[in-house]
């Protein structure tokens, strides 16, 4: 197997997600033309932690943490570790020119 990426190429790996990316786990949906993108942000609404503005969730408040970013960012980070575990993903070798 190779070698795992460090903490912090994982965090930068991580950083390099695209804004606004579709989170649904079916893909033949979200290819559908009826499907509305869910996004990180849609799903904040949803789920009621909504944003009042950046930084600032209008459930948990201001100058605290918002314990639905929490587990969303818990989530990605240990998927992206499971996957690196399994040899499944590399350091990225640049961005297209």
């Amino acid at each position: 197997m190779g070698q795992r990426l460090t903490e912090e190429q994982r965090d930068d790996l991580i950083d390099q997600l695209p804004d606004g990316m579709t989170l649904w786990g079916d893909d033949s949906e979200i290819a559908a033309d009826w499907f509305t993108p869910y996004d990180y942000e849609k799903w904040l609404e949803i789920l009621g932690h909504p944003r009042a503005h950046p930084g600032c969730c209008k459930t948990c408040g201001c100058a605290t943490t918002c314990v639905l970013g929490t587990f969303y960012d818990a989530v990605v980070s240990s998927v992206v570790r499971e996957l690196d575990k399994l040899g499944a993903i590399q350091v990225p070798t640049g961005k297209d020119d």
